[in-house]
């Protein structure tokens, strides 16, 4: 990340960080907010807008590539994660969304297993399990490696744009020496 902006390389080390240390929910919610982030810091900052659904999917469906998941369903996946604290939305194309940790001894990304009520797990049936329907697996680090690579290829892209470069000052980070003039070698996130 070296050649990054190190304002959003904050960011996206701190994903990084965050698998490393097991922390997937945190991992994976950070991770869903970089759409937002990087299709803000395309706007014109002395027209300061919200970030919308309309803004998080198109920049999901320029810059992210999955098998399954279009900028829609990530929109739907943030929208639960982010507001409700679950991978479930009334709008999704999948009846459960799987995030399967580096531990695991299912290795699957990206794949979508169709369950219908005559298959069993261990004796009970899948409406039992309430596992009827399309199931998401997603490997929790392809997860966030994609989007991770995702916002580095656009950033090197957006080299220059005079919107992107004036927004990034912004971000929020950590910044261990302070923020002059509010704090002077106080840590700080700001």
């Amino acid at each position: 990340m070296d050649q990054l902006r190190p304002e959003l390389a904050a960011i996206l080390h701190e994903i990084e960080r965050a698998l490393d240390a097991k922390l997937y929910y945190v991992a994976i919610a950070v991770a869903l907010s970089v759409p937002d982030v990087c299709a803000c810091l395309e706007c014109d900052p002395d027209k300061p807008i919200w970030g919308t659904v309309d803004k998080y999917t198109a920049w999901c469906d320029a810059n992210l590539r999955f098998a399954s998941l279009e900028g829609a369903d990530l929109a739907r996946l943030r929208g639960g994660v982010l507001h409700q604290g679950h991978f479930g939305h009334p709008k999704s194309k999948f009846n459960r969304v799987i995030f399967l940790g580096p531990e695991s001894p299912i290795k699957a990304h990206d794949v979508i297993m169709t369950v219908t009520d005559d298959v069993s797990f261990g004796g009970m049936s899948a409406m039992d399990l309430r596992l009827a329907g399309r199931i998401l697996h997603l490997d929790v680090l392809r997860f966030c490696q994609t989007i991770i690579d995702g916002a580095k290829n656009w950033i090197l892209a957006k080299t220059g744009d005079p919107f992107v470069e004036r927004n990034l000052a912004n971000l929020v980070r950590y910044r261990p020496d302070g923020l002059p003039p509010f704090s002077y070698g106080v840590p700080t996130i700001a």
